[in-house]
């Protein structure tokens, strides 16, 4: 799989991507990329799946401390089944604050983009050096951004119920 700029910094290099796959990983924010995500601009968050570890961890350190965690790996999956797949992510109660950090602090703070139906309002470039910055809200008010150094746009397939 291409790595599409990801560099060093992220620790992502040699994390054994398939080079068969077919998604790609993203870093930039190109214009493909904006047309992509201008689709989902309004998708409201059905449900998520985080993980504790970031794609970033650098697996020669030591484990980050839970307490101490920021950034972290997520998918998002969105009406029309949509789903993104953000990679080494801090979530921001706001554009003026901190990223918020601890595991348990993180889980609860973005578990409320499906659990108060919030929607995409807005996205960008996270910085000079790429990556993606997520505004998610209601009624066009951010309430928490997600800044990203990649990601990937899939779509998802609801769960059947079991039959009885």
């Amino acid at each position: 799989m291409a790595k599409n700029g990801l560099d060093e910094d992220m620790g992502l290099d040699g994390i054994g991507f398939d080079d068969e796959a077919d998604e790609e990983l993203y870093t930039e924010l190109d214009d493909d990329r904006r047309a992509e995500l201008e689709e989902m601009v309004s998708l409201k968050v059905l449900g998520l799946e985080l993980w504790e570890e970031s794609l970033g961890d650098d697996v020669d350190a030591e484990p980050v401390k839970s307490e101490d965690r920021v950034f972290f790996d997520c998918d998002l999956y969105l009406d029309d089944h949509q789903a993104l797949e953000l990679y080494v992510v801090s979530v921001y109660p706001n554009a003026q604050e901190e990223p918020v950090t601890g595991v348990d602090a993180i889980f609860e703070t973005v578990g409320r983009l499906s659990d108060e139906g919030m929607e995409l309002i807005d996205y960008g470039e996270a910085d000079d050096e790429g990556g993606l910055a997520l505004a998610f809200g209601k009624n066009d008010q951010v309430e928490l951004v997600l800044v990203c150094g990649a990601w990937m746009v899939s779509d998802w397939e609801p769960e059947e119920e079991a039959e009885a």
